[in-house]
């Protein structure tokens, strides 16, 4: 009798527990909002919306998106509430994916936090963090090969490369925040945590800059939008490889190697854009037909930092941009064909380096002022011309001489550069920039060509400064 007693008593304790088990099961159902997977074609239920104050909780919606994403017919559009999206996520139909609050997707730090398969896929306003690190993988936070994708308006940090668009058409890259990763955690003992997994103590060490990803990065596609986007300390800001008819505007890019790293890609436009605190501000490379008009390249400074590095370069317009306080403002080598019209060279170490691998290329109505040493080049560089239909350039220090007052100076100017190529192979030369005996050859040479001496010869210099 008192067995039987016993065991029924038992019996109610393990009902009461099962009971208090299901109504926690419910109870945080509840509370999380997170709705099971529905059958196809049914409505899945979105997740309460999480406020700030819960949000350190970081509970988890990933499979209510999931779920959404399954069941979205093609074209439907999916707001997404506030709270935390544990990936990685595979989008493989069009649809638009749209934030209704601070909605954050973060990945699992080992492939790409977003992958998008399908084309017509939008992704606006999102939080976007936490993809792999892996450079062989090219890991992103959004990583493209649909066509016609449109990534607008996210914060992307804490991760490889922001965007990578590989292959895919027509993609529009605008209004995004992007962050590098800057630091890593390592352990603190290497060897500790390699023998017992998980139990090594962690510390925070600075990831060097060439182990980082890009901000957008874009490889062998093209009739892209890339606008109002800021980028900071990445490897790169913008990345193209074979990426041909593209509009890049109004992007703000500091902090990183090169603004632009770009090759074997024509026809493209940069317009009113600004690169500036880098190693580099833009660097193109074996490419023809682009158009770089009203950019600022500010105090991209370092032992060989350029604003605008144009190597190999054909055929292109470079028009009304600000180059001011940069190590070397313009860099051209086996150019042809450029023409560079009313842009402001100013406050650089060097104005422009031209070199005598590059000819046909025209300047004109160009502002070289404060430049400590205005040109660079390795010979008479002749091929060029420094006036275009009887306009040449305004250099602070000229003789302006103008009886007739229509603002072209009455004899030529002869730009010295007595130093050349030795600055490179001997620092210490620049020195002697602006010292008495330069000044006095350079004085000289302006006023009767001094023969031997590498320059330039603009036949109809400005006499007043150009306004932008």
């Amino acid at each position: 009798m008192t067995s039987q007693s016993g065991l029924a008593a038992r019996r109610r304790g393990a009902g009461i527990g099962l009971a208090l088990a299901l109504v926690a099961v419910v109870g945080v159902r509840h509370r999380t909002g997170v709705a099971e997977a529905t059958p196809a074609g049914a409505a899945t239920a979105a997740p309460a919306a999480t406020s700030a104050s819960s949000a350190t909780a970081a509970v988890d919606h990933g499979d209510w998106l999931r779920a959404a994403l399954a069941h979205a017919a093609p074209g439907a559009t999916i707001d997404v509430p506030a709270g935390f999206y544990q990936g990685p996520f595979t989008i493989d139909r069009a649809v638009r994916l749209r934030a209704a609050g601070p909605a954050h997707i973060y990945g699992d730090g080992r492939t790409h936090t977003i992958a998008v398969r399908a084309d017509d896929v939008t992704l606006d306003g999102f939080e976007i963090s936490g993809s792999g690190l892996d450079l062989t993988q090219d890991h992103a936070a959004v990583h493209v090969s649909g066509a016609r994708a449109v990534i607008v308006n996210n914060r992307i940090h804490d991760a490889l490369h922001g965007i990578y668009v590989r292959q895919g058409e027509a993609a529009r890259i605008e209004g995004n925040h992007i962050t590098g990763t800057r630091t890593i955690e390592q352990p603190v003992d290497p060897l500790a945590a390699a023998g017992k997994p998980g139990e090594g103590e962690l510390c925070e060490v600075a990831l060097n800059q060439n182990l980082r990803g890009n901000g957008i990065h874009i490889w062998n596609a093209s009739h892209h939008v890339v606008a109002r986007n800021t980028i900071r300390d990445t490897r790169d800001g913008v990345y193209f490889s074979f990426v041909d008819d593209s509009d890049v505007r109004g992007n703000d890019i500091e902090g990183v190697r090169y603004a632009v790293h770009y090759m074997y890609s024509d026809g493209n436009r940069f317009e009113d854009n600004v690169f500036r605190d880098n190693a580099a501000g833009a660097a193109l490379m074996s490419s023809n037909h682009i158009v770089l008009r009203r950019n600022q390249f500010l105090s991209n400074r370092g032992h060989r930092s350029y604003g605008l590095l144009l190597q190999t370069v054909d055929d292109s317009t470079l028009e009304a941009n600000r180059i001011d306080g940069n190590t070397v403002g313009v860099f051209i080598e086996s150019g042809h064909g450029n023409r560079f019209i009313d842009n402001r060279i100013e406050r650089n170490h060097i104005g422009i380096h031209v070199s005598d691998s590059s000819d046909a290329n025209q300047f004109s109505g160009n502002r070289f002022v404060g430049n400590l040493h205005t040109v660079e080049t390795s010979g008479a560089n002749a091929a060029s011309q420094w006036t275009i239909d009887g306009r040449g350039n305004y250099w602070d220090g000229a003789v302006a001489i103008d009886l007739d007052r229509n603002g072209i100076a009455d004899v030529p100017h002869r730009e010295l550069d007595l130093f050349g190529g030795l600055r490179r192979d001997m620092p210490t030369v620049g020195l002697l920039g602006g010292s008495p005996a330069e000044r006095l050859l350079r004085f000289v040479h302006t006023r009767l060509a001094l023969p031997g001496l590498p320059g330039v010869v603009d036949r109809a210099p400005l006499t007043g400064v150009p306004q932008p």
